[in-house]
């Protein structure tokens, strides 16, 4: 509940002067950005009007609200955290005051205030310092825009101070470091842009229309060409001048900027090094290439099939259909090793483009060996469509057959099975087909079941680099940086920190005991969290839930017993974590 008869302060440390003090008032909560140093009132305002004419200043005030001279204030103490007494006061403030010590970050720091979409349950406690902040904006309740104001005129204050200096002295702004490099765009983002525009162009022309989304979700190296196009338009697109934005806005595109650009150089280090190591034992990879190829895709597999059909482990499969599986498996898979024989005169030259792709990043070599793995089990493949596609149609004969065979049918009408009189020579066939079906489901279920196997090998090969691109592609790098080395760069919640006083002032912050002196005041001073791991890769917790559940053991599973095509996980939808 609030206490209207009590005024809250928002004071910065660094202010112990005496002057005119500017800032915001709504209500009962006053948010002061600076002491100013003028002879007179109007001196004061004359200043504040003239720094409000600047443009970033312009900017803010849809965001913070326009500071106002509050009136003079006068320090008695030079102790540490010192409160002021007020004089001539422009505005009505309720005594008592409570004040709220805060620091003022300078843009340059890239520090700001910020408090969580949740909201903070940190100070929801018992003891006496948290039962006496009526004001304590970070107790846990919906937000407000009076709450993002606070926070967005926290972050301003030290903007409006540099403003106010500048009308002072009547200097030639220098830069605050917020714009440093603002204007440079680097020679080869540029060319990635004409590419881009390229490609575009080609696309249009050679390509049928729909065929690159098509592409996209079939092949990796695309999908990852894409992603590298896009994140680099967003580098060269970024310009650090954000005249229509706050603080908080403009740090974190400075920190999502930065977290892209550090991906992209580590990916590029690593995939450098994984190109030496390429070329360096360019001989040895083509020799275990050469002998393991045709003995891995085609040979075993063809001993697999062969075994299946000599009655394995006691299992006595129909013959004929079993010879049938077998010998038209066998004769897929020589037909697709013979093809691939034939290409193995090629092998320089896939090596030549793995290379080269390395040096784009360790991500499109991890692509390129995707899609490589697609092409050389393409053949699996083709074998698991054709038993899953005769599995899928016996499984539903076989339903079938079972509802007359018990003499129902099934209602589509309806969608329920109804009981229905068939004629005799109907159950007599169905009877007798009923039968077929069933003595064949076991050949058919267990050369369904290999390459089921097969397929679900491969699937989990696709999971871990999907996963393995999703990590070096949008890994928080350096957001973690900063949370280790400066988390006031990256602030979570908002939280006050109690400070005791011996300074004697009209302010009363806790409500004094019997064994407190009337002395021992205590002051606090607003920090922030920082931001919590759980926060950071939320983006990742979210992509790693469309995996799963694309990917759920139990959800394969149950697409394999019913015969349904296990696909790759759907990149049409796919969310793209940003840092």
């Amino acid at each position: 509940m609030r206490d209207s008869s009590m005024t809250t302060v928002f004071w910065p440390l660094e202010a112990t002067k005496d002057g005119f003090m500017y800032g915001w008032i709504q209500g009962c909560t006053v948010c002061v950005a600076g002491v100013l140093q003028a002879d007179t009132l109007a001196d004061g305002e004359a200043i504040l009007a003239k720094a409000l004419c600047a443009e970033r200043l312009q900017a803010l005030i849809s965001s913070s609200g326009t500071p106002v001279i509050l009136g003079h204030c006068t320090f008695h103490s030079l102790a540490a955290y010192a409160t002021p007494e007020f004089k001539d006061s422009t505005i009505t403030m309720v005594r008592p005051y409570r004040f709220y010590h805060y620091y003022r970050h300078t843009a340059s720091s890239r520090r700001f205030y910020a408090v969580s979409e949740e909201g903070s349950s940190r100070s929801n406690g018992t003891t006496p310092m948290e039962a006496c902040l009526f004001h304590d904006f970070t107790r846990h309740r919906p937000r407000t825009c009076k709450l993002d104001t606070i926070v967005n005129q926290l972050n301003s204050a030290r903007l409006v101070e540099y403003e106010l200096q500048q009308c002072q002295t009547a200097c030639p702004k220098k830069s605050d470091g917020k714009a440093c490099n603002s204007n440079f765009v680097p020679a080869t983002l540029k060319l990635v842009l004409g590419f881009h525009k390229l490609r575009d162009l080609f696309g249009h022309c050679f390509l049928p229309t729909g065929s690159m989304p098509m592409l996209k979700e079939f092949s990796f190296t695309a999908r990852e060409i894409e992603n590298r196009i896009r994140v680099l338009q967003f580098l060269s697109s970024r310009k650090f001048v954000h005249q229509g934005e706050d603080i908080k806005s403009a740090c974190q595109e400075y920190i999502e900027y930065h977290n892209t650009l550090w991906v992209i150089l580590n990916d590029i280090i690593i995939g450098v090094a994984f190109r030496f190591f390429l070329y360096q034992n360019r001989t040895i990879l083509n020799q275990l290439v050469t002998d393991g190829l045709e003995g891995v895709l085609a040979h075993r597999m063809e001993g697999v099939l062969l075994w299946l059909d000599s009655w394995p482990a006691g299992l006595k499969l129909n013959t004929e259909l079993s010879r049938f599986y077998s010998q038209g498996f066998i004769g897929l898979i020589t037909q697709w090793a013979t093809f691939l024989r034939s290409c193995l005169r090629f092998l320089p030259t896939l090596n030549l483009i793995t290379e080269t792709a390395s040096l784009m990043g360790m991500t499109m070599a991890t692509s390129l060996f995707l899609d490589f793995l697609g092409l050389l089990t393409a053949h699996f493949y083709a074998c698991y469509l054709i038993s899953s596609v005769i599995y899928r149609h016996i499984l539903i004969l076989i339903g079938s057959l079972w509802n007359l065979f018990r003499g129902k049918r099934y209602n589509i009408l309806r969608n329920r099975t109804d009981p229905w009189d068939y004629e005799v020579d109907q159950l007599l066939l169905g009877t007798i087909l009923f039968t077929l079906a069933a003595h064949l489901f076991p050949t058919i279920w267990v050369y369904y079941a290999v390459f089921a196997l097969v397929r679900l090998s491969l699937i989990a090969i696709y999971a871990t680099g999907e996963t393995l691109l999703a990590f070096m592609d949008h890994f928080p790098l350096f957001a973690l940086m900063l949370r280790i080395k400066d988390p006031q760069r990256l602030p979570g919640d908002i939280y006050l920190l109690a400070q005791p006083t011996s300074n004697r002032c009209p302010v009363t912050l806790m409500v004094p005991s019997a064994s407190r002196s009337p002395d021992a005041m205590l002051l606090t001073i607003t920090q922030s969290h920082p931001l919590p791991l759980s926060v950071i890769f939320a983006q990742y917790t979210q992509l790693w839930r469309q995996l799963l559940q694309h990917y759920h053991p139990f959800r394969l599973g149950r697409w394999i017993l019913q015969g349904q095509v296990l696909a790759t996980f759907t990149h049409g939808t796919v969310y793209i974590p940003r840092q």
